[in-house]
């Protein structure tokens, strides 16, 4: 896991889906992003159920490999469950944890009725800058305090855009990637226990192997085709800015058709408009080392050796007096 942790953007998703097999369950998740938006996965858990204990546990385990990663902290992103909020909290105190915008604006809505307001919410989450944002959310407090104060109850900096780590590299609002996950184990999820992992063994294979041969040919120092392919749409707007030098090969000062102004500077590799990451994550040498890993096959049922150790059972939080159905 170490290489592939190093080449991938540190932000982390955490997910969790149901398990469709006799005994049901679930499964929680953990995926990364690569240099071209594609998902990487970093592990999964099998558990009887969620609950603070096996987000805990599975973290645990995680966070050796998670530490590796160069740039640090760890951004996490999920879908705002309290125990594994409190958990990131504790083993990752340093890392910042978004939280998925659609789950936000769902709940928003069952809450306050109305397009504006539900725009409003969308211009401020959206925001690049804290003086946006904070102009969205003062219109929003003139229309509704209470909508404004039940947003203001949750850090900003756990949803807005404005306010993410750019060490990141990634302004996700969402955490679709991590669910994405659960799309592609559709057909994992319904299986018996060591079935399961057999087959989640044979996709990440899969999955590592066909994109490591696709960057064979990538020339080394260049940018990955998706930025490229950016980079190439950005071109053709050129036209569209004035370029005017401050600090030659180093700084300098563009003004849009619409008289904004945005310092760039080369050094450092930022722009004041925020919205450009320049990260390593980009080039193809980091995408390789991301693949580099060769992932092997794991041996069938029929050459498994018996357990040398007691194996544990997973927690199951159940109350007092309750038994397990089988």
């Amino acid at each position: 896991m170490r290489a592939f942790i190093n080449g991938c953007r540190n932000i982390v998703g955490l997910d969790i889906c149901h398990l469709k097999g006799k005994y049901g369950g679930f499964l929680l998740s953990s995926t990364a992003l690569d240099g071209q938006n594609g998902l990487v996965p970093l592990g999964i858990m099998v558990c009887k159920n969620e609950c603070d204990d096996n987000w805990f546990l599975f973290l645990k385990h995680l966070k050796p490999r998670l530490d590796e990663h160069p740039v640090q902290a760890i951004n996490f992103v999920s879908d705002r469950q309290k125990g594994l909020r409190d958990t990131v909290h504790t083993l990752f105190p340093t890392s910042p944890h978004r939280f998925c915008f659609r789950h936000m604006y769902q709940n928003f809505k069952s809450h306050f009725k109305g397009s504006k307001l539900h725009t409003m919410f969308w211009n401020a989450i959206r925001a690049y800058k804290a003086k946006h944002f904070q102009a969205h959310m003062d219109s929003m407090m003139v229309e509704n305090v209470k909508a404004f104060e039940y947003l203001m109850a949750e850090d900003s900096k756990s949803w807005c855009r404005a306010f993410f780590d750019h060490n990141s590299s990634c302004e996700h609002l969402n955490n679709n990637f991590s669910e994405s996950f659960n799309n592609m184990i559709a057909k994992i999820r319904e299986k018996p226990l060591c079935t399961l992992i057999l087959m989640y063994g044979q996709l990440v294979m899969r999955l590592f192997y066909k994109r490591r041969n696709a960057c064979v040919g990538w020339d080394s120092g260049d940018l990955v085709p998706i930025a490229k392919k950016l980079l190439k749409l950005m071109f053709k707007k050129i036209g569209e800015y004035k370029v005017t030098g401050a600090v030659a090969g180093k700084v300098y000062e563009v003004t849009s058709i619409h008289s904004s102004i945005f310092t760039i500077n080369l050094d450092i590799k930022t722009c004041s408009c925020v919205q450009w990451y320049c990260a390593r994550y980009y080039f193809v040498d980091n995408y390789k080392i991301t693949y580099a890993s060769d992932m092997v096959p794991l041996e069938g049922p029929d050459d498994w050796e018996e357990p040398r150790a007691t194996i544990v059972p997973p927690f199951t939080n159940q109350k007092t007096g309750q038994t397990e159905k089988e």
